[in-house]
């Protein structure tokens, strides 16, 4: 069907009359399209069924001077591409349109966020006409959304963290590997732990579990980045961990943009709840592409003059990159024989306070190095597990204070 052929549901009406259609749809199979008009002559609605997804309906728009009462969208399959579409359709959307989107991703999250975003309702196909009628019924339901003062809109939940150490060996990446099993395995939260020291990447030595291969090809060709892809590139340390690690050649050069670091963040972030990045310190534009996308970043630093002066550094270098995200500052292997500055004379130079500080116990390292597990594994009572525990309830948004409206809704109309 070409996108410009229009579908009459009465069979004889003049296409040329001034008739308002009060159901627009741009579907792309035949089912689709033919709930679509069943359900709009039972319902007595002038329709049009068209050929097309999101970009033809923006078009749609643009070139039309009426509004239709219901828009219904066929956004395939991808859901990547689907979120970033659908997004700029409702920026585009008429004030008293409705939005309903019909699909083939099963899955909550993504039903929640395209509801976030301000569909009115996103429908699983094989489309039937019960479900579309329902579909109708409830968007006319839901014409008024009101935000109380303790609703004041703020930004989306981020749930990209990111640990990074002020200096070489302060063990970024032993708290990264912790902080990852503390949310899967002691809050129960869907993680996933992505090394990006792609030469010199320790978490999967750390773990004992092979590279995976992927990592590369994600980077360089993120278009092929869905469900199925992350899935046989990820390696699953239990039921709610996954790690993606790589060990490159050291011989050749590799060549990723930051399109390609944040769209691997992204899609990795929309598969979990929580997404953890062991991030390297001396690659300095990895390293800001990296940071432009966190949500928190858990500076990882140790009490001595070296640490001091690098630590200063790197929290403007993260303001520089992301003035948005928090950052959570760790000290790590506090004690007695660890600390060449004072903690107070620290947080004087350093202007802030320290936020967490962490232990230091060389026998549970030694032995979370030489079991192939992480310290929380073995000793889960250890004040450094507990310790890692409190960072994973401070970073965990099923924890934290009920998620706030979306600031696109007061973009779109919705106040």
């Amino acid at each position: 069907m070409a996108s410009s052929d229009i579908d009459d549901i009465f069979g004889d009406q003049d296409t040329d009359l001034d008739t308002v259609p009060e159901l627009v749809a741009f579907v792309s199979d035949g089912q689709t399209h033919d709930v679509a008009l069943s359900v709009s002559k039972h319902l007595g609605y002038a329709a049009e069924v068209r050929d097309g997804q999101c970009q033809d309906a923006m078009s749609y728009l643009a070139d039309t001077t009426s509004s239709p009462r219901y828009l219904l969208i066929d956004i395939g399959s991808d859901e990547l591409s689907a979120a970033t579409s659908i997004f700029s359709l409702v920026t585009a959307l008429p004030e008293n349109t409705k939005l309903i989107a019909v699909g083939t991703v099963n899955d909550i999250g993504f039903y929640r966020e395209m509801i976030e975003i301000g569909v009115s309702d996103y429908l699983l196909k094989p489309l039937t006409e019960k479900t579309l009628l329902t579909a109708l019924h409830n968007a006319d339901k839901s014409n008024v959304v009101y935000i109380t003062q303790e609703d004041e809109l703020t930004t989306a939940q981020n749930n990209k963290t990111i640990v990074l150490g002020a200096r070489g060996g302060v063990g970024a990446s032993t708290v990264a590997v912790n902080l990852a099993w503390a949310l899967a395995e002691e809050t129960k939260i869907k993680t996933a732990l992505l090394d990006m020291d792609i030469e010199y990447g320790t978490v999967a030595l750390t773990l004992d579990v092979e590279p995976t291969r992927g990592l590369r090809e994600a980077l360089e060709n993120p278009e092929r980045l869905d469900s199925l892809f992350i899935s046989s590139t990820t390696a699953k340390l239990s039921e709610n961990l996954a790690i993606m690690a790589t060990e490159e050649n050291l011989t050749e050069d590799l060549s990723f943009s930051h399109d390609g670091i944040a769209i691997l963040m992204e899609a990795l972030s929309r598969e979990y709840q929580q997404l953890i990045v062991d991030t390297p310190r001396s690659a300095v534009n990895l390293r800001k592409n990296i940071l432009s996308e966190a949500g928190i970043v858990v500076l990882v630093t140790e009490y001595n003059l070296p640490c001091l002066r690098d630590t200063i550094r790197v929290q403007s270098a993260i303001k520089s990159a992301n003035e948005d995200c928090e950052i959570v500052l760790l000290a790590n292997r506090t004690g007695p024989h660890h600390s060449a500055v004072p903690k107070t004379e620290f947080e004087k130079a350093l202007g802030v306070k320290i936020d967490l500080e962490i232990p230091e116990d060389v026998k549970l390292c030694i032995k979370a190095a030489n079991n192939g597990k992480p310290a929380l594994a073995l000793e889960p009572k250890s004040k450094l597990s507990k310790t890692i525990v409190t960072l994973a309830q401070k970073i965990s948004p099923q924890i934290s204070t009920q998620s706030k409206t979306a600031p696109w809704r007061k973009l779109i109309g919705l106040k």
